[in-house]
């Protein structure tokens, strides 16, 4: 994972990017004058937010009105984690972008649209996803981490790390209509991901916003509930004292909480920690599940068997320009692809849903990697 860029009029570790925009607005002073009014914020509350530190994993859906809201309650540094590009699929709910803004770096649009939103807050960006590798030593920099990603790897990752750097995370997911939402505290004795779900099911059966379809305001709608969790946990307000997976239906508007019983979960194979430790040490073993291409003919070159898992409306849009097997990613589970006696190679939009994927087919004993980046990352083809 590449060193972090940092963004903003100060110091720190990594390329500093000066904005045009930001530059303008450098003699701006917050008001912060409506929700100091709150009795349980007020200065001493204010003071702590200029003094924290959030990580926001995941620039999307989610992540837009987590990575707005907590810029404008004044929260002091913003460490955000993308490496998709902007597609003008995202823009009817990543409302923070415009149209102007498609082939470009979310992280680097989400950094632009702080400095605009509150110069004052310190933004480090993160154009690589986070690994077993590196995921303790970034969490350990950081007071609070909000997962925004539609990744199911991805929300595993941060919740080990909390547990193990007991840094608090906040979980969000979102299936067409519905949400859930997760706090995984990091204290011992209190749950985690996996005391609900011990392991990630297997891809398709939790659908992502590209197989299942999703309205704008359902992310919009549990990410700012996360970033209300994550101000809450800054501020020490008040919050419920059971641990629950808070479940939210936005077409018949109704929420439930479902009891999180952690002597149940993860306290019958040794505690969070333990649990976490041996996921962490087993995902190290099974290596790297990624392989870096920028065209799809270097693949095959090295020998392996191109597997596309994209929806055929997808592969319709952005055909590949290489002979592959088509076997969307719901359906993978149920392909051994034994008659392949080459590694495989599987490519998505963006990596997420074949590395997932990927995962699946090495537990039946398939050599299967992950595209970085997935479709997104390739360079275009040449014109002839």
């Amino acid at each position: 994972m590449e060193a972090p860029h940092v963004h903003g009029h100060h110091r720190g570790h990594g390329h500093t990017h000066e904005h045009d925009h930001a530059t303008a607005a450098v003699d701006f002073t917050p008001d912060y004058s409506r929700q100091t009014r709150l009795r349980d914020v007020g200065v001493s509350g204010q003071a702590k937010l200029a003094t924290a530190r959030v990580l926001v994993i995941g620039a999307g859906g989610l992540g837009v009105p987590v990575i707005s809201y907590l810029a404008g309650a004044g929260v002091g540094t913003l460490g955000i984690v993308d490496h998709d590009v902007l597609d003008a699929s995202n823009l009817h709910r990543q409302v923070m972008y415009d149209a102007r803004d498609v082939g470009q770096r979310k992280v680097d649009l989400a950094a632009r649209r702080v400095a605009a939103l509150n110069p004052t807050v310190q933004v480090q960006t993160y154009a690589e996803p986070l690994t077993v590798q590196t995921a303790l030593d970034v969490f350990a920099q950081y007071d609070l981490v909000v997962e925004c990603t539609d990744d199911l790897a991805s929300r595993y990752l941060a919740s080990d790390a909390a547990v193990l750097t007991g840094t608090p995370v906040v979980l969000a997911s979102v299936y067409q209509y519905e949400g859930q939402l997760q706090v995984v505290t990091g204290v011992p004795g209190e749950p985690c991901l996996r005391c609900l779900w011990p392991e990630p099911p297997a891809p398709g059966l939790a659908g992502t916003c590209v197989e299942s379809g999703v309205l704008g305001p359902v992310p919009g709608v549990l990410g700012t509930m996360q970033a209300m969790e994550a101000l809450k946990l800054l501020l020490g307000l008040p919050r419920p004292t059971d641990h629950a997976l808070q479940l939210v239906n936005l077409l018949d508007g109704t929420s439930q909480r479902l009891p999180i019983d952690a002597a149940a979960g993860c306290a019958l194979h040794g505690g969070c920690v333990a649990v976490a430790r041996q996921a962490m040490e087993q995902a190290q073993s099974e290596g790297e599940i990624e392989r870096h291409f920028r065209h799809l003919d270097e693949a095959i070159a090295a020998g392996y068997a191109v597997v596309d898992v994209r929806e055929p409306d997808e592969i319709a849009a952005a055909p590949l320009h290489v002979t592959s097997l088509r076997i969307p990613s719901g359906q993978i589970a149920a392909c051994s692809l034994a008659g392949i006696d080459r590694h495989v190679l599987l490519v998505c939009a963006s990596g997420k849903r074949s590395a997932q994927a990927a995962r699946t087919l090495r537990q039946r004993g398939v050599d299967a990697w992950s595209l970085a980046g997935g479709v997104a990352a390739l360079e275009l083809p040449a014109s002839s």
